[in-house]
This record gives structure tokens, C-alpha cells and sequence, in this order.
């Protein structure tokens, strides 16, 4: 079976510089399995972190970088997002029985945790830089 994430299989803004994707979740009675193999992703990560303990309401990300992708993955509760690519808006959510969202340089995004419980998984093709951030979304 191949685990190959679809870009060009799901929804998309900004022409294409944001898009959900199909993630390979396999479901039974004991669970969810997500594998996500690297060599079958858009890119090849550089860094992967969790965003965890965010408290329900919360905002987090509320920022873009100026290269790079990153495949943002809800793996608990419920995040909606907020995206911004200079005048275009564009709002959509996550969610673990869902897609996950790749983002390309330039989008601007922030997003709301809706539950207490919610976990992010990120997946960025560069090393963390924080000169490459676009904190202001104008």
C-alpha cells in the first residue's frame, strides 16, 4: 500500500500556497494509525514539533515565513485556521479524522484551539529561523 500524501487531490488557496491534503490514516476497533513517511511528503522535513497543553479559545501561530513549507497536522481535538496571503483570506479547520494543511511561503496563519485537548503536529522543511517569520500579516 502507498502512504503518498496528495496535494493536487484536495482543496487549495492562494493558488495552491496553501492546501489541505489527504492524510493515510488507517482506522480499526484499537485505534488510529498515521503514517507518514518522509520520502512520500511534498518535502522533505527538517524539523518536526507538537504544540500541546494550549488552553480552549487559545490563539497560537498568528505568523508566516518567508520560504519553506510546513504540514500542519491535527492529531487531538479540534483547530481552526485563520490563513492570509496579502489581501485573500481563507479560514478552514483540523481536525484527526480530517485532512492535514500544507502551507507554502508567504501564507499568513493563525490558529484557534477549540478544545483543551487539541495537538498539533508540525512538519517544516527548513530549520527554525526566526528572522524568516512574518509576524505582520500586511
Amino acid at each position: 500500500m502507498t502512504n503518498t500524501v496528495d496535494p493536487a487531490s484536495c482543496s487549495s488557496w492562494f493558488g495552491g500556497r496553501a492546501r489541505l491534503v489527504d492524510l493515510p490514516t488507517h482506522s480499526d476497533e484499537r485505534g488510529n494509525l498515521l503514517p507518514l513517511d518522509f520520502d512520500r511528503l511534498p518535502f522533505m522535513p527538517r524539523r518536526v514539533f507538537t504544540v500541546t497543553g494550549v488552553p480552549a479559545g487559545s490563539i497560537r501561530g498568528e505568523h508566516g515565513h518567508r520560504s519553506g513549507e510546513q504540514l500542519l497536522v491535527c492529531l487531538q481535538g479540534k483547530i481552526d485556521l485563520f490563513l492570509r496571503k496579502g489581501y485573500e483570506e481563507a479560514t478552514t479547520a483540523l481536525t484527526p479524522a480530517g485532512p492535514g494543511l500544507l502551507l507554502g511561503a508567504g501564507v499568513w496563519c493563525r490558529q484557534t484551539y477549540l478544545v483543551s485537548n487539541s495537538v498539533l503536529l508540525v512538519l517544516a522543511s527548513e530549520p527554525y529561523d526566526p528572522e524568516s517569520y512574518i509576524s505582520n500579516w500586511n
